[in-house]
């Protein structure tokens, strides 16, 4: 996984939506229209694994986390191909509930 900006997929069952990371030397910083990303992650051959937080930062009629709960934990686990991560994982905070995310370097 290559230091740079990643555009962001990711969904539940509960929603999906679209965001950005800035992904540079183990850090992950990012966020979308409701909710920011802080975290880290290590990459080991093709498995990339990564503990991100979340947190709202803004509160918009109608919008609520994928997760159910705005601030989370997540862990994640996934593949790098390229300039592209798939991923999946879970967190405390939604019990049951699956996140799955792509990533897809876009820029420096």
């Amino acid at each position: 996984m290559r230091n740079g900006l990643y555009k962001v997929t990711f969904g539940t069952p509960l929603g999906s939506g679209y965001g950005v990371v800035y992904a540079q030397d183990g850090k992950i910083r990012g966020g979308d229209t409701l909710i920011y990303y802080i975290g880290t992650y290590s990459v080991d051959g093709d498995n990339m694994s990564a503990e991100v937080d979340t947190d709202a930062h803004s509160q918009v009629p109608g919008m609520t986390s994928v997760l159910g709960a705005s601030k989370a934990k997540l862990s994640l686990q996934g593949r790098v191909s390229g300039d592209t991560v798939t991923c999946q994982g879970t967190s405390p905070q939604a019990p049951g509930i699956t996140f799955r995310a792509t990533l897809q370097r876009i820029a420096d």
